[in-house]
């Protein structure tokens, strides 16, 4: 209910001007006989629904349904639109795109990434000796690089 209220004030809001790009004005009209189709289409829906689905029995909108029962039983399954997009998605989508795209991040991209792993952790093992845990060994290493460099740097 909040937002519906503030969605009615907002539309009043006049921020037309700021929508150009180079600051000018839009000369912005409203084109009634668009406007006006709509509205009284709108408003003639509304009143033959009420006229004919008012009450508890609907004996216009019944006899309606038996005059068009195949204009009804489309409109009845929304145009069969549900099953058009079932069969897109399931059928196609589903089969021909998305079961390929799984396979190969199943077997190329989480096969690649389990190589890395295993290559790291094989890695880690051979290189486990180089971790002693004596910090005096772990300066040691580090002063000798840094002369191995300075010795580079003065020779070249």
């Amino acid at each position: 209910m909040c937002l519906a209220a503030v969605t009615c004030v907002a539309g009043f809001i006049p921020f037309g001007h700021m929508v150009s790009a180079d600051g000018q004005l839009y000369d912005i009209h409203l084109d009634w006989n668009v406007a006006g189709t709509s509205i009284v289409i709108a408003v003639a829906s509304i009143f033959l629904a009420t006229y004919m689905y008012i009450g508890s029995r609907q004996p216009k909108a019944d006899a309606l349904a038996e005059k068009f029962c195949s204009l009804h039983r489309w409109a009845y399954k929304r145009f069969y639109l549900d099953e058009v997009y079932q069969y897109i998605t399931h059928r196609i989508i589903f089969a021909h795109v998305s079961k390929p795209i799984a396979w190969f991040d199943r077997h190329i991209v989480d096969g690649f990434f389990d190589f890395l792993a295993w290559g790291t952790n094989a890695l880690s093992f051979r290189i486990r000796g180089l971790q002693s845990g004596s910090v005096q060994k772990y300066a040691f290493v580090f002063l000798l690089g840094t002369l191995i460099l300075l010795l580079i740097m003065a020779l070249a």
